[in-house]
């Protein structure tokens, strides 16, 4: 007997009643223009986020025995630690900001599609080459005023329309529509397993999701249907049916 997609569906789910979050699956992106589309910074591993507050000293000779500490200017940095990958082309945006002194635009997204955007400057671009590991990077963000707070998605993603149709004899970019407009794609992958590239397969920015001809979509499809699946958040995954024909 042989294990049916309805089957799969109707598998027993665990109730989970844990509120924690998945550090793995929280991810930066980098702004490619004013869009803005989002680039994923690749070879993460961490990433964290620091937001202080300066200490001012507001202590008296009546103070008595402890001192007054008042909050004052606030400030936030981030870090990127990953695998250095080459010809990555979120690292070459942040490279050429360093280089060039200019800020960049960065959004940190967690798990559930929710985010947070703001300004940096790029203060420190690290490589490490060892001699016994692999090749890592370290850059550091300091914030060009503040960070915004968490941005929930305003609705849970979906696709407008789930299937279409393409030929094989005159092949065209395919273009999706993705709710809501602000919602991420983190993956894209073909009905054989084949995982799409940004920018070099196919773009995406503000809703619009578009299979490029010339990219790795055309050497992947088959006579008929073909399931795409694209991963929104860590837990939403959207089918889209593209059918290829003569």
């Amino acid at each position: 007997m042989s294990l049916t997609e309805d089957k799969i569906k109707n598998l027993p789910v665990m109730e989970e009643n844990s509120t924690a979050i998945a550090g793995k699956d929280t991810l930066i992106y980098v702004a490619l223009d004013s869009a803005p589309t989002w680039v994923l910074l690749g070879g993460q591993r961490n990433n964290p986020l620091s937001r202080k507050a300066e200490s001012i000293d507001a202590t008296s000779k009546d103070s008595g025995n402890y001192s007054t500490r008042l909050s004052g200017m606030l400030s936030w940095t981030m870090s990127y630690e990953g695998l250095l990958v080459l010809n990555d082309e979120a690292v070459e945006i942040l490279e050429n900001r360093f280089n060039n002194r200019k800020p960049v635009f960065i959004r940190q997204e967690y798990p559930d599609g929710s985010y947070r955007t703001g300004w940096a400057s790029v203060t420190a671009f690290d490589e490490d080459h060892s001699y016994s590991g692999v090749s890592t990077l370290k850059v550091t963000f300091e914030g060009k005023n503040g960070i915004s707070d968490v941005q929930k998605l305003s609705t849970t993603p979906a696709l407008s329309t789930a299937t279409s149709t393409v030929s094989k004899a005159a092949m065209t970019d395919v273009s999706i529509t993705i709710t809501p407009p602000e919602a991420n794609v983190r993956t894209v992958v073909m009905a054989d397993g084949t995982r799409l590239y940004q920018e070099v397969d196919y773009t995406y920015s503000q809703g619009t999701l578009k299979l490029l001809k010339n990219g790795a979509m055309k050497d992947h499809l088959v006579m008929g249907d073909n399931n795409i699946t694209i991963t929104i958040t860590a837990d939403v995954k959207l089918t889209y049916k593209l059918k290829l024909t003569a």
